[in-house]
C-alpha cells in the first residue's frame, strides 16, 4: 500500500523536475492527499482541505473512520482542470480509486472508483480543497 503513495510522490518529483507543476500548481495537494490516505494518515490527509469548507466536519469524520477501520489504497487521477487563466480557483474532474480492506479478521474488502468533482482554491498562498462531490467517496467501509 505504501507503493502507491511512493509512486505518487515519485510522479510529483518527476513533474517538478520537468517543470509540469507550473500548469498544475495544485498537484502536490492531490498527490499528498492520495499518499496520506494510502498510509492511513488521516491528519495529513485533512491538511488538503480548507477547514472552513461546508462539509469539513463530515469529511473529517469519514476520513477518521476510514483510517481507523481499514487499510486504504488510494489513487487520484486528474482528468480535467477547469479554470480560467491565472485563476486562484480550479475545478478538477478526477478519477478517484480506493481499495478499502477491513482491519477486522476476515473483514470485507471494498473497491471504489468514482468520478469526483474537486474544487481547489489558493488560500493564503496554499492550495486547499474547498468542495468535493460526491462526498460518498470518503464514506466509511460498508459492512453487511
Amino acid at each position: 500500500m505504501r507503493i502507491t503513495g511512493l509512486s505518487l510522490l515519485l510522479l510529483f518529483v518527476a513533474g517538478v523536475a520537468l517543470g509540469q507543476t507550473e500548469d498544475t500548481p495544485w498537484l502536490p495537494v492531490i498527490a499528498k492527499l492520495a499518499s496520506a490516505l494510502s498510509q492511513n494518515d488521516g491528519t495529513t490527509a485533512m491538511e488538503a482541505f480548507d477547514s472552513h469548507m461546508k462539509d469539513y466536519g463530515t469529511i473529517e469524520s469519514n476520513i477518521d473512520a476510514l483510517v481507523a477501520q481499514t487499510d486504504v489504497l488510494c489513487a487520484i487521477d486528474v482528468i480535467q482542470d477547469n479554470a480560467t487563466p491565472a485563476s486562484d480557483v480550479r475545478t478538477l474532474d478526477v478519477d478517484w480509486y480506493m481499495t478499502l480492506k477491513s482491519q477486522a479478521d476476515a473483514g470485507p474488502t471494498e473497491r471504489r472508483r468514482e468520478r469526483v468533482e474537486v474544487q481547489i482554491k489558493k488560500i493564503r498562498g496554499k492550495w486547499k480543497i474547498t468542495a468535493l462531490a460526491p462526498l460518498s467517496i470518503l464514506d466509511p467501509i460498508h459492512i453487511n
